[in-house]
């Protein structure tokens, strides 16, 4: 072959090698792409002034009465759930979830991850387990379950993390949070947006009961909420509980006033992720919801501050002997009802724009 021929045949097989790695580059940062973690604090965020409406907790039953005596059309925007990574517990919740949220097109679920309570072991020990691996095969479960769910999950790991009766030493529950946001991404999970949910008051640092599991803290480091952060690259949404009127007056509220700056701050839209109109007299056996007062503090909250993004109402009846009576909607006197249909019809309850609005494609 003369020299003519084998430079142009050079030249030709130089430009396929090109190509060809030029391919696998785009194709290998087109896949980064769809897996690198959203930081933006935007997964499943809707628009500003728009705030989604979350039925909880649980008890399907009090859900369906809800629908049926309070507000039909639309239904909520979503449901709230609770499940854990022991034993078949997951695969267990994750079917009855299904079939419920079928009955209910352009849903999502919130989904709170149960890690252990400080009077069942030392604190943190569940924590422990999941960064052990122990965890792995229940991790793959929901993994898969929630894959095949195929609607925008809200996934509440550890929620509560930084209240008394959890215990949660802060680099045990950091490690483990980020444990777990690893593991579901490595499974391709894209349906999901993590929640870092504190339980809104005070932080609980157990030095003098659990001095081996928490460190003396230099002088200069306050205990707050930021002591428990995973990290903008594994938060998607900032959350806290707000519970009665022992919350009092939000806008004044020193914790919840810090978590909402503190998640303005790093982008993150805020959940209240648990909330209800809890008993206010310990002695009423037969207490129910009988004031707006908190209703009156908890819708101010959401419209003052845009980035207030979901709302979740657990309606239940805890019980004549539980301190938290019974916080159920259609419960309530008339007046109390006609006025919770009033504050909640501009809420974004599910009909067929909902994922759209949260950017969530099926």
């Amino acid at each position: 072959m003369s020299p003519k021929y084998i430079f142009i045949l050079h030249i030709l097989f130089t430009f396929v090698i090109t190509c060809f790695l030029q391919f696998c580059s785009d194709s290998s940062t087109n896949n980064d792409d769809k897996s690198s973690p959203d930081t933006t604090g935007t997964m499943f965020e809707p628009p500003d002034d728009d705030c989604l409406f979350i039925l909880g907790q649980a008890d399907t039953s009090e859900m369906n009465a809800y629908i049926s005596n309070v507000k039909s059309t639309p239904p909520p925007a979503g449901f709230a759930f609770y499940t854990s990574l022991s034993g078949s517990a997951t695969q267990n919740d994750m079917t009855r979830y299904k079939l419920y949220l079928d009955d209910y097109p352009y849903t999502l679920l919130q989904l709170a991850i149960w890690t252990g309570e400080r009077d069942q072991g030392y604190p943190g020990f569940y924590l422990d387990q999941i960064t052990s691996g122990a965890r792995d095969a229940n991790i793959l479960a929901l993994a898969n379950a929630c894959k095949s769910l195929d609607r925008p999950i809200f996934i509440r790991f550890g929620y509560e993390f930084d209240g008394y009766h959890n215990a949660y030493p802060p680099e045990k529950y950091k490690a483990a949070y980020q444990y777990f946001v690893d593991m579901m991404r490595s499974y391709s999970v894209t349906n999901v947006a993590y929640v870092w949910h504190s339980w809104g008051v005070g932080a609980y640092y157990g030095n003098n009961d659990y001095p081996d599991y928490y460190p003396d803290l230099p002088d200069s480091v306050e205990i707050n909420q930021s002591l428990w952060y995973p990290g903008d690259e594994y938060v998607d949404w900032v959350a806290m509980s707000i519970f009665g009127t022992g919350w009092g007056d939000l806008s004044t509220n020193t914790v919840v006033q810090w978590l909402i700056s503190f998640a303005e701050e790093h982008e993150k839209p805020v959940m209240l992720a648990e909330t209800a109109a809890i008993k206010n007299d310990p002695n009423d056996p037969n207490w129910h919801i009988k004031d707006t007062v908190w209703f009156d503090h908890v819708f101010s909250l959401i419209k003052d501050n845009n980035a207030v993004k979901a709302f979740t109402y657990i309606n239940v009846n805890w019980g004549s002997d539980d301190p938290w009576g019974d916080t159920r909607i259609q419960a309530a006197p008339d007046y109390i009802i006609n006025y919770w249909r009033n504050k909640i019809e501009p809420f974004i309850h599910a009909d067929d724009k909902l994922y759209s609005n949260i950017n969530y494609e099926e």
